[in-house]
């Protein structure tokens, strides 16, 4: 996808998941693990406790296998040969739902609110529209008001919340529901297809 420079002046390269990224998305993730124990504000509830090399090696291999199958796709993002983020957007498996995707990103502390997640969020919706997935779903937490900011500047709007969502060290936090209509409307129904 190639590189773009960041407001702070820093250069990054961005591009589409590989097999070989696996030893650096083990690294990624278990940084994202380490810093949840003091950011409340960090989004992803999934990582617990440290990744295992399996675990994280079984994660790639699916998301290569879906990317292929055009049921999902990933870009990174890297700094100086280190991976710093990671943006997917993951297909509605039903017939019914295969215009939907469920979109995730994650940048690492101190390369946020420099216009990364901006720019890699566009590119991911960019492609995300053009594999046929129009409606995009996501959720963040409700106390991360940086993350909300950026995904309303990019074009998502704000369904709900849902209370108590996240029970953190002994703290419930909602989760705020979001969406984008990628064809550039609210309103329901496919998209329309031009006349000849």
């Amino acid at each position: 996808m190639g590189e773009f420079r960041a407001k702070d002046g820093r250069r990054f390269t961005l591009r589409s998941m590989r097999t070989s990224d696996l030893d650096p998305m083990l690294s990624f993730a278990n940084t994202l693990v380490k810093e949840k124990r003091h950011n409340r504000e960090l989004g992803v509830s999934s990582f617990d406790k440290r990744i295992s090399r399996q675990f994280e090696q079984d994660f790639v291999r699916k998301m290569i296998h879906a990317m292929r199958k055009r049921e999902s796709m990933a870009l990174l993002v890297w700094s100086d040969g280190d991976l710093i983020g990671l943006c997917s957007i993951s297909r509605g498996k039903q017939s019914d739902l295969h215009h939907t995707g469920t979109l995730g990103i994650v940048i690492s502390e101190g390369f946020r609110g420099v216009g990364v997640g901006e720019r890699l969020m566009s590119e991911v919706l960019r492609e995300a529209k053009r594999m046929g997935i129009w409606l995009v779903e996501l959720e963040v937490l409700a106390i991360n008001d940086r993350a909300k900011r950026l995904y309303e500047k990019v074009g998502f709007k704000t369904v709900g919340v849902v209370p108590n969502k996240i029970l953190r060290d002994g703290k419930s936090i909602d989760i705020v529901a979001m969406y984008a209509d990628l064809r550039g409307t609210d309103k329901s129904g496919p998209p329309r297809r031009r006349r000849s």
